[in-house]
């Protein structure tokens, strides 16, 4: 991370003071950040920083050399399976990780909806939580590009109208993020989650432009599927009668 900030400081022909005036920051500040010593500066300053030099600051986790995806793949799926059975119950036709490679763009869909009454398309993102706002709307609009052509040459649907629906598990943080970011999903998704059951349900009667924001609460995937809980609590055991019991 040091490494790239200072190479596109050096690139833009910034000095260390120039970028730590634009960040708000001091001097001392860019030198640790760029010889790798983090241990004391703040995620929230490491943004401002790349953020004045137009450099995209994220964080990750790993646990036992990858298995953390596969732990989130299962609230992931939970949401998928939660959403094709909506889409079934009220007459669409779905398909599942729809893959592409077109001109040099390549990508999947979580899932891509067909109502054959309708003929409506729908390019479904389904997120447990969002990294980057910018990325998944910018991946999801190319999706919406290049998939309708796509889906008319390999199984003819050819539609009159093309939606792309945002699906995000209910969950605080969430909600939080959205409404930081209030202008730019009003912008991306007119409609929200009423609205786009109203689709999904009745049909071209529901809305004009069939792309929205659908949360869907984590009580809301069936028993017998993948679940996902919205908050799980480890507990100190308490000692009861001198022996320890659950708390």
């Amino acid at each position: 991370m040091g490494r790239i900030i200072r190479e596109v400081r050096i690139r833009k022909g910034w000095r260390q003071t120039d970028l730590a005036v634009r960040a708000g920051v001091s001097q001392r500040t860019i030198s640790e950040i760029e010889l790798g010593r983090l241990e004391h500066v703040g995620l929230a300053i490491l943004r401002r920083v790349g953020a004045a030099i137009d450099v995209s600051v994220s964080t990750n986790a790993w646990w036992r050399g990858g298995d953390v995806d596969r732990l989130l793949d299962r609230a992931h799926a939970a949401l998928v399976d939660h959403v094709v059975r909506e889409l079934a119950a009220n007459g669409w036709t779905t398909r599942l990780e729809f893959t592409f490679n077109r001109f040099g763009e390549r990508g999947s869909a979580d899932i891509v909806a067909w109502h054959p009454t309708y003929r409506i398309l729908l390019i479904i993102e389904v997120k447990t939580r969002i990294g980057d706002v910018q990325e998944t709307l910018s991946t999801l609009a190319r999706k919406a590009r290049v998939i309708p052509a796509l889906v008319q040459v390999d199984v003819g649907w050819r539609p009159r109208a093309i939606g792309r629906i945002l699906v995000l598990a209910d969950s605080s943080v969430n909600r939080r993020l959205v409404a930081d970011h209030r202008a730019t999903f009003d912008s991306e998704f007119p409609a929200r989650t009423s609205a786009v059951r109203r689709l999904v349900r009745g049909g071209d009667s529901a809305l004009a432009t069939p792309s929205g924001l659908w949360f869907v609460p984590y009580s809301a995937v069936g028993s017998g599927h993948a679940t996902i809980k919205a908050v799980v609590r480890v507990r100190r055991p308490r000692r009861v009668a001198g022996r320890l019991g659950p708390a």
